[in-house]
């Protein structure tokens, strides 16, 4: 029986096994980050050799509560206490970087020859679904956006832990998942009332709220001085490895060869919003004094989830890493399509 022809169990298991040899394989290459793009980069490939890879987009979404739930135990009560007290950093980063993301449109508008709302979505940082969906509802293109918001997430998932390493950029913040003993019945009970959290967020409409969930009430118990569990190396290798899949199991051959003209440009785009955002992290770890690694990470264009773990492992400061992304997150849900709409009235549609 041809791979195409199985059901969707085995073709699920088959990503799962997949992705699991590749994170194996990077651990043992001592690759940075190896669960996660290992097995990105495993079933990525396998999709474009025209493999039929699927991945469950649930299965994805209770695996980000548990990396969520790892997360959300850095938010000691010190360390609440000093983000708050950094709140304008955090809105001025999550300003700057969706102000690279928009003055970058305009050149992808005209080198891709798309419209504006297509080149607009295209180069915001935002979710894969969520900026297509808007981009159809302007009038553009949802096929090339989505194309260039996952070539942003994964490029940076594969280049970033690749140059810290490189650089040498590492921290002395201890991984509190590793540290917290492992209390199997607390863990259950911080799962359950993060998947209520999360599928309370989902319905009202908010982004990543199955990872965004179980984050926020980890770190609210925490930061009340809560001693919870932590996460096993197992399980969150695990959640990385789901989490890989989902994310390489999205470039098909079918998705990718009708947007082969687009490609060259949006991957242009991508490192071209890479580099502005790590000169403006840098530029406000410098203004702000701020560890340099951990801004850099919090003002990358990736994903909450990916960047976080990745400070996780290089010992960086956790909590500053996702207060970044998640201020950034909310100013894209609230910004985005005011903002296109105001260029939109002025200019005209490209």
């Amino acid at each position: 029986m041809a791979v195409k022809a199985w059901p969707t169990p085995l073709r699920l298991a088959l990503g799962i096994l997949l992705g699991g040899m590749g994170g194996a394989a990077f651990v043992a290459l001592h690759l940075p980050l190896p669960w996660l793009i290992g097995s990105l980069v495993a079933v990525a490939a396998a999709r474009l050799s025209g493999l039929a890879v699927a991945a469950e987009p649930r299965l994805r979404n209770a695996f980000l509560g548990i990396i969520g739930i790892a997360l959300g135990t850095y938010f000691t009560p010190t360390t609440a206490a000093l983000l708050m007290a950094k709140a304008p950093l955090l809105v001025l980063a999550a300003f700057v970087t969706l102000a690279i993301g928009a003055a970058l449109a305009p050149l992808l508008a005209q080198r891709g020859r798309v419209d504006m709302a297509t080149a607009w979505f295209a180069s915001i940082p935002g979710g894969v679904a969520d900026m297509a969906l808007l981009a159809e509802a302007y009038g553009g293109r949802p096929a090339p956006v989505a194309l260039a918001q996952l070539l942003r997430v994964c490029s940076v998932v594969v280049l970033v832990p690749n140059i810290f390493a490189l650089a040498g950029l590492t921290g002395n913040v201890p991984q509190a998942s590793t540290v917290l003993p492992f209390l199997p019945l607390v863990l259950a009970l911080q799962i359950a009332g993060g998947f209520a959290a999360g599928a309370l967020l989902v319905r009202i409409g908010v982004r990543a709220g199955w990872m965004l969930g179980p984050l926020a009430v980890t770190a609210a118990l925490t930061a009340s001085g809560f001693t919870l569990s932590g996460v096993p190396a197992w399980l969150s290798a695990l959640a990385q490895v789901v989490l890989g899949v989902s994310l390489g199991a999205a470039f098909g051959r079918e998705s990718i060869r009708p947007l082969r003209r687009f490609l060259p440009h949006a991957v242009a785009q991508v490192l071209m919003l890479m580099a502005g955002c790590a000169v403006a992290g840098g530029l406000l770890a410098w203004a702000f004094g701020e560890p340099m690694g951990a801004m850099l990470l919090g003002t990358a264009p990736g994903g909450v989830a990916e960047m976080s773990l990745t400070g996780k492992v290089l010992g960086m400061d956790v909590a500053l890493i996702v207060t970044l992304h998640v201020t950034r997150i909310f100013l894209v849900t609230v910004l985005t399509p005011p903002a296109f709409r105001l260029l939109h009235r002025r200019g005209g549609q490209d």
